[in-house]
């Protein structure tokens, strides 16, 4: 008898186990159903792809020749910046890892993984302060945003958590609106 008491003490010291009344295990909160797995590989491929963005924008902001090119990239780093947070409390909130899987498997679904070239910053960190700096700049950023508007077309089509798909529709309209000022800018 003091063994059955012994255990039946030590089963409920832990803290986790099934109640008597619901049978719901007390360790483990209910399933979050407000997001699906696009909300969450959006936010998972669109934080490393701001942080991309990120950088070129700071790199812009020290080398650029003409002063709307550095200011546009004081815009686009801020904004980004605001971003990548918004973006990561998501991912916590939904007790998700904020870094994509990296195996090219798990994104063959949905036409591979949609990350920027890590090239484009070696090229941007290897061209000297200037003209030929703000040309190149415009035209890696034009590339990289198009990247961003098709990353959030995906979240708005097949996304099912509204403020994530409001979000994407903030980036489309935002950074086609980048992309037209870019070009304005070549």
């Amino acid at each position: 008898m003091l063994v059955l008491v012994l255990l039946l003490l030590l089963a409920g010291c832990g803290g986790v186990g099934v109640t008597e009344t619901t049978g719901v295990s007390l360790s483990a909160p209910p399933p979050d159903t407000s997001y699906n797995d696009t909300d969450v590989m959006f936010l998972q491929m669109a934080v490393p792809q701001h942080e991309q963005g990120i950088e070129m924008a700071k790199l812009a902001e020290k080398r650029a020749s003409r002063r709307e090119i550095r200011d546009l990239a004081t815009a686009i780093r801020l904004t980004q910046e605001d971003e990548v947070a918004r973006m990561s409390r998501w991912l916590e909130k939904w007790r998700q890892p904020v870094a994509p899987d990296l195996d090219p498997a798990a994104h063959a679904g949905h036409g591979g993984m949609h990350g920027s070239d890590p090239a484009v910053l070696e090229v941007l960190r290897n061209t000297p302060a200037g003209p030929d700096f703000d040309g190149r700049f415009l035209n890696l950023l034009t590339g990289h945003q198009h990247l961003a508007v098709e990353l959030a077309l995906m979240e708005e089509k097949d996304g099912f958590n509204a403020d994530t798909k409001a979000f994407a529709g903030r980036i489309v309209k935002s950074r086609t609106a980048e992309i037209e000022q870019m070009g304005a800018y070549l």
